[in-house]
């Protein structure tokens, strides 16, 4: 059930944004304000690059029933390093259906990780307005949100169809500020045998760094003719330890 959705991955990471020293001038213009969150934001590829050093994931993924009862469950709780460009993943503990899984599940993910498997899922990770894919969106502003007046809508979809790693949806921004507070999603690529996948994410502050992903939220159907799965899946982002300057320097030198 759970190794066949690599989409569990799809969102590991996605980037906490950068310090903001004061107040902006509020932004008007769709595209501008999309250039505003790029600039403000660390991708995957900071985060690979050694900006970011360790996160701790507090994962549950679940799989539903017709009616949309747990049939089954996993709970996991991942750190994540990162030292000279090199990726690791360990399991601190996990459960399956509310027993015990810690030590299978290791012995599966070294397993993994021995054979070079893992790094592609986290492709998909990048947002809409990150300088490498904003070039491949079109964004366009849908006013105020109903609930939060004071802050602003930014949606966002492919100029091209079913191009990779390009989503559709709707950011929730501070326009005074820059900052993300909310992403709501569909890729237009979906992964292998899915039919439909929501991503959320929702933000929160964190001094001295900025904006983080705080929680992630994957809704997704598929499966191949009778054989039909629905997953809910909820990540929680913590302890994420910013690379210190010798490890910065280490990882930008050739």
């Amino acid at each position: 059930m759970f190794r066949a959705l690599t989409l569990v991955s799809l969102l590991f990471f996605c980037r906490p944004v950068q310090a903001q020293e004061g107040p902006r001038p509020t932004v008007v213009d769709a595209e501008t304000l999309a250039r505003k969150l790029g600039e403000t934001t660390w991708g995957m590829e900071d985060l690979l690059s050694g900006k970011v050093e360790e996160m701790t994931i507090t994962l549950r993924v679940e799989e539903l029933d017709g009616d949309g009862n747990v049939k089954h469950s996993q709970e996991r709780v991942d750190r994540l390093t990162v030292r000279d460009g090199q990726q690791h993943r360990e399991i601190l503990q996990a459960r399956k259906d509310g027993q015990d899984a810690t030590e299978a599940m290791r012995k599966d993910l070294e397993e993994r990780q021995r054979k070079g498997q893992g790094r592609a899922e986290f492709n998909s990770v990048n947002l809409p307005f990150a300088s490498s894919y904003l070039s491949q969106h079109r964004f366009s502003l849908a006013g105020p949100d109903p609930k939060d007046p004071k802050r602003l809508r930014l949606r966002f979809e492919p100029r091209a169809d079913k191009a990779p790693y390009v989503h559709k949806g709707e950011a929730l921004v501070d326009p005074s500020t820059g900052q993300l507070v909310r992403l709501s999603y569909s890729p237009t690529e979906l992964p292998n045998m899915a039919h439909r996948v929501d991503v959320r994410m929702d933000f929160r502050t964190w001094p001295g760094v900025g904006q983080v992903l705080d929680t992630l939220h994957v809704d997704a159907e598929g499966g191949l003719l009778f054989y039909k799965k629905h997953l809910r899946i909820t990540a929680r982002y913590s302890n994420l330890v910013p690379a210190s300057p010798a490890a910065k320097t280490s990882a930008a030198s050739p």
